[in-house]
């Protein structure tokens, strides 16, 4: 049988410097945030391409929770991107009645910067 699958996205232009989050995501790693630290499955940083993209997979109650936060150079600022997804039964409960929202994970972390 297939599992529902939900997907999310947000996109966010800051005007905090791309070299000054790059910095700190590399010398403190994600977790030194406190925004980032509920997702607890981050890999390693990958650089690349003129962005940074951080990975994460957890497993929640009956689902698991996958996606990507890309950080890319904007004349402005920073250019910030979230994408994931999350697949299971549960994610419709976790989703519709507790409002599970990682992707306001983004806010939350250009409020620390």
């Amino acid at each position: 049988m297939k599992q529902p699958v939900f997907s999310f996205e947000a996109e966010l232009l800051t005007d905090a410097p791309y070299e000054h989050i790059v910095g700190r995501l590399q010398q403190d790693s994600p977790i030194a945030f406190k925004s980032l630290r509920s997702v607890r499955g981050w890999a390693p940083l990958e650089a690349g391409e003129g962005r940074l993209v951080l990975r994460w997979t957890r497993t929640v109650p009956g689902a698991v929770e996958s996606g990507e936060l890309i950080l890319a150079p904007d004349p402005k600022g920073a250019h910030l991107r979230l994408e994931g997804r999350m697949k299971g039964w549960s994610a419709f409960l976790l989703f519709g009645l507790l409002r599970w929202r990682t992707d306001r994970l983004l806010d939350r972390f250009v409020e620390e910067l």
